[in-house]
């Protein structure tokens, strides 16, 4: 064989060798553990009858922004938990709920709480996610000792408008379906106004209940108010 057909040979052989070598190291480069880059919180008051609750109680909210090169589909369990007090939350696909707001990927649950039904206790906690191959991150946050707020808030329904009372630094409106399924969730002013002109027309037509959630971001705080049937 001459020279140059044997330069060539070595070249076409070389270079899908190359090319997958480069693929291999692409993909081991661009694969990797996941990332907690924060997390949100948030001690919620639920009136009774909510949850199926007897008497009005609190839980938690817990939010991780979560990284992973490989997708949010490479993640396959979420804990969060409370050493010192012994406690733990296992989330998974069916349990968690995963947002996505912008370009950042949230995981975590709302109701996290203590057997009795209270708020978990402040204190020291881990959030952790794991993904398919096993690897883990952790984050560790602080709850503060839970500060007093300003009761449930109080929506009110007459003439096809809502009302509210007793308002929060930040409420929503909630709009429910017949199945209880949430329609809509829009700020509000404590003036209200029709339901129409604050879920929408559409959404309006298929309202079956309201609630208002009110918020204050400084105490990290929130409550439900009671359920308000619509006929």
């Amino acid at each position: 064989m001459k020279a140059s057909s044997r330069r060539g040979l070595v070249a076409r052989i070389s270079f899908p060798v190359a090319a997958a070598l480069a693929l291999l190291l692409f993909v081991s480069c661009a694969s990797g553990p996941p990332e907690i880059l924060g997390v949100e919180w948030t001690i919620e008051s639920r009136p009774a009858g909510d949850s199926g609750n007897r008497s009005p109680h609190g839980d938690l909210a817990v939010f991780a922004r979560v990284h992973d090169t490989e997708g949010m589909d490479d993640i396959e369990a979420m804990w969060i938990l409370n050493d010192a007090a012994e406690l733990c939350w296992t989330l998974g696909p069916s349990s968690w709920m995963n947002r996505r707001l912008g370009s950042d990927d949230w995981l975590g649950a709302t109701g996290l709480s203590m057997p009795d039904g209270s708020a978990p206790p402040p204190g020291r906690y881990r959030a952790v996610v794991a993904d398919l191959a096993g690897d883990r991150a952790v984050y560790e946050f602080t709850i503060d000792k839970v500060r007093p707020d300003a009761g449930l808030p109080a929506p009110e329904w007459k003439g096809g408008r809502v009302s509210l009372a007793g308002a929060w630094p930040e409420n929503y409106l909630l709009a429910y379906d017949a199945a209880g399924g949430l329609l809509r969730s829009v700020v509000m002013s404590a003036g209200g106004g029709s339901l129409a002109a604050l879920a929408g027309s559409a959404d309006a037509g298929r309202t079956r209940a309201i609630a208002v959630y009110g918020y204050d971001p400084a105490k990290r705080r929130g409550a439900f108010s009671k359920r308000i049937p619509i006929p």
